[in-house]
């Protein structure tokens, strides 16, 4: 990871995580080393591909598992837990696209990701030609529940982890810590840049940049509840403040409709398939 792609994960896009699982996603990354991406790591890459199966009665299911970015470095995808949106939207056209699929089941364990390529994701749901249904047994926050959120059905189990609904952008303030040692960040920009560089690592960020930030997760958050709302429009106010239930308690907000397995998801998708 090179000096600068942490600054610009963490403060050029809207954030759409679970908090707890972003805390420890934050953590993870000061592990993970920097260091350029040779030609043979590139086609390690196919290593991190999503999964996808095609089953009897063609049910085709799409593993999404991990944080959402697009287009991560490889050693984001092998020490940090992410998942490219950019190959899960591929992988997911490529299910629709196959004569042999009928119904698409996405089993999804992930605390949501970054904004950046993922309402794409959210459209091709909404928008499949064919049967979808979202399934969770672990996690379904955030940007991973905008995408599952726009499926026919949303199967979630009882002890899954379902909603926090909501958009953040963080942004490390520096400028202190700098201050201390007798380092400051000065920026010079050009007369019109009011908003360039904002949040450039060790910058003091001004009223002005943190009002831009606040619009910026205004702007994502009030997207994210109009999908979930063209989708599933029974859910309420009271559902969207960010917060995690669990699979029952979704249930009853009408965030998921049924209780259930993997199996049970996939029967879903069969019943869906033969309707249709």
């Amino acid at each position: 990871m090179n000096e600068m792609k942490l600054p610009a994960m963490l403060a050029a896009q809207t954030m759409l995580l679970e908090p707890r699982a972003a805390a420890a996603f934050l953590s993870r990354l000061s592990t993970v080393p920097r260091a350029g991406e040779p030609e043979r790591w590139r086609k390690a890459r196919e290593l991190f591909a999503p999964r996808t199966e095609i089953l009897e009665g063609g049910v085709g299911v799409l593993e999404i598992h991990g944080m959402l970015a697009y287009r991560p470095e490889l050693e984001e995808l092998a020490f940090a837990g992410v998942e490219d949106s950019a190959e899960v939207a591929g992988a997911f056209r490529a299910l629709e696209a196959n004569p042999r699929v009928t119904a698409i089941v996405l089993n999804v364990n992930s605390p949501g990701g970054f904004s950046v390529g993922g309402p794409e994701i959210a459209d091709a749901v909404y928008q499949a030609s064919k049967p979808t249904v979202a399934w969770t047994g672990g996690m379904m926050c955030s940007l991973a529940y905008w995408i599952g959120s726009q499926a026919d059905a949303v199967v979630a189990a009882r002890s899954a982890m379902v909603g926090s609904i909501g958009a953040y952008v963080s942004v490390v303030d520096f400028h202190r810590m700098l201050a201390n040692v007798g380092i400051e960040v000065k920026v010079f920009r050009n007369a019109e840049g009011t908003f360039k560089a904002a949040g450039l690592r060790g910058a003091e960020i001004p009223r002005e940049h943190a009002e831009e930030f606040q619009r910026s997760a205004q702007r994502a958050f009030e997207v994210f509840r109009a999908d979930v709302l063209r989708a599933r429009p029974g859910v309420g106010a009271e559902a969207m403040r960010g917060q995690v239930f669990d699979g029952q308690q979704a249930r009853g907000r009408g965030l998921v409709d049924a209780l259930g397995g993997l199996d049970y998801a996939r029967s879903v998708a069969r019943m869906l398939a033969g309707k249709s």
